[in-house]
């Protein structure tokens, strides 16, 4: 059997980039390109990612739908690391600041992520 943990390394990866990208002071931030994305969308979709790649590595390494208890955990855990990043942006004094929007999309990302992998995973189960 291999190990379970080779399944959850792209969740592990992807929250990773998201605390770097989250945490980049602002003077880093510059785009070569003009294009014009909503803050809050950006939010969304990186927790919504970062979620559903946690649920389906986890479901993935035990071969089985995961009980409401782990979901509620690693909701909570996606909501626990946003508030945190976004308290470490209004603390540290790098261009960025803390905005509870930001945050709220953080949940809302995590929330519609999870509800959808529960779903997919018990289609295709």
């Amino acid at each position: 059997m291999r190990n379970p943990w080779i399944y959850r390394a792209p969740a592990i990866g992807w929250g990773f980039f998201i605390l770097y990208a989250c945490l980049l002071p602002a003077s880093n931030l510059h785009s070569p390109y003009d294009i014009q994305i909503n803050d809050k969308l950006i939010h969304f979709v990186m927790y919504f990612s970062w979620v559903i790649l946690l649920y389906f590595g986890s479901s993935r390494a035990y071969q089985r739908v995961m009980d409401r208890k782990k979901v509620l955990i690693y909701w909570v855990a996606a909501i626990a690391v946003g508030g945190c990043i976004e308290f470490l942006q209004y603390w540290m004094a790098l261009g960025r600041s803390g905005d509870v929007l930001d945050a709220l999309a953080n949940t809302a990302g995590a929330l519609t992520g999870m509800v959808c992998s529960r779903v997919i995973h018990r289609i295709l189960a």
